[in-house]
């Protein structure tokens, strides 16, 4: 009977590290996916983007002009949030409506921007994800192909 009590021990504790384990991966998983999904998001709109509003846009938003389905919008990006888990929102109508993108930022100033002749025509995006055990960083340097020069 002890032994039993033994083996069917040490199986549970396999078992339940097995699932701790999937539960981990997973977590991380899912968070790397929607941040992914958002930077592409994000880049794909301002590659397209016309012109930075540099007035409205500070490290923790970011306000462009750009193209949705050919139809010139302004669009909005902001973090919100008073601690981290931070969330990266989204606004296609000029700040009328926002949309939550990402939920699990643990840094509230992704975006840096690099001007060339007084027009920003980079944006340097780093979002900072949380998971439940670690920090997964993604990061991209977004050149706006139309950008408006003087």
């Amino acid at each position: 009977m002890m032994v039993m009590g033994i083996i069917a021990s040490s199986v549970m504790m396999v078992a339940l590290r097995t699932f701790t384990t999937t539960a981990t991966i997973t977590n991380r998983r899912d968070v790397f996916a929607d941040g992914r999904v958002a930077l592409d998001q994000l880049s794909k709109q301002l590659r397209q983007g016309e012109s930075i509003d540099q007035a409205a846009s500070t490290a923790s938003s970011i306000t462009f002009s750009s193209y949705i389905a050919g139809t010139p919008e302004t669009i909005i990006w902001r973090v919100t949030g008073t601690a981290a888990p931070y969330a990266l929102e989204q606004s296609r109508d000029d700040g009328a409506h926002f949309a939550p993108v990402v939920s699990s930022l643990t840094n509230n100033t992704p975006f840096t921007y690099t001007s060339h002749g007084g027009i920003v025509d980079q944006v340097t995006v780093s979002l900072s994800l949380g998971t439940t055990t670690s920090t997964v960083l993604i990061a991209t340097d977004v050149q706006l192909r139309n950008a408006q020069q003087d």
